[in-house]
């Protein structure tokens, strides 16, 4: 097969999981033996074309004023560069060729806009199939979350709904459409989007083989080490999880806390553990070190992430996870089996390290030890590509489809 992947930015730019997502997958299909581009932005403006490990990556100059997460500007600046986004979009046909493509598998397309698929609808061949993911919430969302001061949006605000009307419609150019997860996919069904699609399906993310690491077995009487790897910041959960971690009357746990957030945020969380000698601010860390160095992850979000990659990291080493119950988390998330699962408010959070016993937690890391091999990447990658020679097969008339393929996972 010949696939182009549309993702806002590809290595070695990063600024979230879908990078890393993308990376992969791209990575795997050409592994595989099949022809792949990776079609991305140029964060200097400038476009060009080079290999990465295996993956042609087309990098094209933004049709907009500035680079999305990269170059914020001001109010008036940010709404018109939104507008541009929504009503006007890029030209992806001046720097390739969408006929070469048999499969055409959109992601994060902030930046690129959903007038994209239009084009990729008048310029691709006949046979060509389009799939988008869906890896957040920029298709009913201007913050591409649905969250705001501190709560998840019940309905789509004044300012997101003409977004969101246009980015509907221009859904109905889609084939296929695949969420990371089985809350993502229903939640933009229900509302109205990929009414054309002939296949919907759910396939959670797998982290890199390279993020699976040796570690030491924990002692029954060794201090329980909880960790949190992830964003320092309110939706994150991080000031909630501190919070309840400082309530508890426990001397055999410890909590890390790995990774950065903005000055504001950081500066908070170093106040609020000021003192209690149990708990460690690690800064940006390695997932090489961070794995290896805990006992339990915490997953403790307070908005619906889609799914976060804590999850299938921590299951890869053998890790349970103590995970919110909002977004894609129930999903990977065995309660009682191999974590726990509850609603992300500061007494819930103390509830569920207060009962974490050394039997309980021994049980469930021999659960979640055996789930280490379903994390790896090959299970998606194949998952991918089954969905992928499918409809090509359904497009070439070699198949009659009538359902949907749902929970691939």
């Amino acid at each position: 097969m010949k696939i182009l992947m549309v993702n806002t930015f590809y290595a070695p730019t990063q600024v979230g999981g879908a990078e890393l997502s993308v990376q992969q997958l791209a990575e795997g299909f050409a592994r595989r033996g099949h022809t792949v581009g990776v079609m991305t932005l140029a964060r200097d403006g400038v476009g060009d074309r080079e290999e990465i490990n295996g993956v042609t990556v087309i990098r094209v100059p933004s049709y907009n004023h500035h680079i999305p997460l990269v170059q914020q500007g001001s109010l008036s600046e940010r709404t018109r560069w939104h507008l541009i986004d929504i009503f006007q979009g890029g030209d992806a046909a001046k720097y390739v060729d969408l006929s070469e493509f048999d499969i055409i598998h959109t992601n994060n397309l902030l930046g690129f806009s959903t007038q994209l698929w239009k084009t990729i609808r008048r310029e691709r061949r006949e046979g060509a199939v389009l799939v988008h993911n869906i890896r957040d919430f920029y298709l009913r969302c201007q913050r591409s979350n649905r969250y705001r001061n501190g709560h998840t949006c019940e309905k789509t605000c004044a300012a997101c709904r003409p977004a969101e009307v246009t980015r509907r419609r221009h859904s109905e150019c889609v084939d296929a459409a695949v969420g990371v997860s089985d809350y993502m996919l229903q939640h933009h069904l229900q509302a109205g989007f990929f009414p054309n699609a002939q296949r919907t399906a759910a396939i959670h993310n797998r982290p890199g083989d390279h993020l699976r690491f040796d570690r030491q077995p924990r002692a029954h009487d060794d201090p329980i080490r909880v960790g949190f790897i992830g964003r320092v910041a309110e939706n994150k959960g991080t000031f909630r999880l501190v919070e309840a971690f400082r309530r508890l009357d426990r001397q055999d746990m410890t909590l890390a806390i790995a990774g950065t957030g903005n000055d504001e945020d950081v500066a908070r969380l170093e106040t609020l553990i000021d003192g209690d000698p149990r708990i460690t601010y690690l800064g940006r860390t390695t997932p090489d070190v961070f794995y290896p160095s805990v006992d339990v992850t915490v997953v403790p979000s307070t908005w619906e992430e889609p799914l976060s990659r804590v999850v299938s990291e921590s299951y890869l080493n053998g890790l349970p996870v103590l995970a919110c119950n909002l977004g894609g988390q129930p999903e990977m998330v065995r309660h009682e089996v191999d974590g726990l699962v509850f609603t992300p408010t500061v007494d819930n959070i103390h509830a569920a390290l207060a009962d974490l016993t050394p039997e309980r937690l021994a049980d469930m890391t021999l659960n979640a030890r055996t789930r280490s091999n379903e994390m790896l990447s090959d299970v998606v990658i194949d998952r991918y590509l089954a969905l992928f020679e499918e409809l090509l097969e359904a497009r070439a008339g070699t198949d009659s489809p009538d359902g949907l393929v749902v929970g691939l996972d």
